[in-house]
């Protein structure tokens, strides 16, 4: 019988994780070190966090690097994923953390620009298939591996004015792209790479400050969603692990909601 998961379910593989300067993907690029990976940490911004991930990654006894990765711009994605084959020596798992914040998405359909929601399409939606496509013949190189991907929750509010809990709409569309990209690509890849995507719902994060949104909206989300807390960055990151590891090998196309039911099936 396998033995799916050790404790170092990611021995010998190389990870990409982008956006690994933030709280999701710093937490997944830590939990791949913990498990064994070499992990490539890409951040846009935050350098002094990407350099904290690398040093809890080298302090678990794996190995990586941090490097400024910029997913709006092929030759920066394409530089970033080459460096971390000639470092590292292959590619296995590719994490597309990356995405935008900014209050200007977190806003009615009303006062949505048009120039703010082809940056957020640029980032989250685009900015995953130019990983997706530098990546790609590294993976298949290195004999197949897995990809996940982050989409997100679109919300069950009544509320529209809440946009917590009933969640913007050029939001929605940025990462329902993301869903169509990653049901067809997994189509597109199959057998050889698996490819599945993440859909976060409230995660502990500064909401105020970050997307300029009032406590009693994200209370209002918290009091709708039955496990009534916001999640941890780190139970993304297990959810994450899974979906890249060999105890997820039967797993393609899908899109695993980690929402504390704030969005349910049936």
């Amino acid at each position: 019988m396998e033995q799916w998961n050790n404790g170092r379910r990611f021995e010998g593989r190389v990870a990409i994780v982008t956006g690994a300067g933030g709280a999701l993907g710093g937490a997944v690029a830590r939990a791949l070190g913990a498990e064994g990976a070499k992990v490539a940490i890409g951040y846009r911004s935050s350098a002094d966090a990407a350099e904290e991930v690398l040093a809890a990654v080298e302090a678990a006894g794996s190995e990586g690097h941090a490097a400024k990765l910029e997913v709006t711009d092929k030759a920066s994605v394409d530089a970033f994923v080459a460096e971390t084959v000639e470092r590292h020596g292959r590619l296995d798992v590719v994490v597309n953390a990356a995405g935008r914040i900014d209050p200007a998405d977190a806003v009615r359909f009303a006062e949505s620009g048009d120039e703010a929601f082809a940056a957020l399409l640029d980032v989250d939606l685009l900015g995953t298939f130019r990983v997706c496509q530098a990546a790609v013949p590294h993976l298949r190189r290195d004999g197949g591996g897995a990809i996940v991907n982050f989409s997100g929750s679109y919300g069950n509010g009544t509320n529209q004015e809440n946009v917590v809990n009933s969640v913007a709409v050029t939001y929605c569309a940025a990462k329902g792209g993301v869903r169509a990209l990653t049901s067809a690509l997994a189509r597109d890849l199959a057998p050889e790479i698996r490819v599945n995507a993440i859909a976060p719902g409230a995660i502990a994060a500064n909401w105020e400050d970050d997307w300029e949104i009032p406590q009693e909206h994200v209370d209002e989300a918290l009091a709708m969603t039955p496990l009534g807390r916001m999640g941890k960055p780190e139970e993304i990151a297990e959810s994450v692990l899974y979906l890249a590891s060999d105890g997820g090998g039967y797993t393609t196309g899908q899109v695993l909601e980690v929402s504390g039911g704030w969005v349910l099936d049936g």
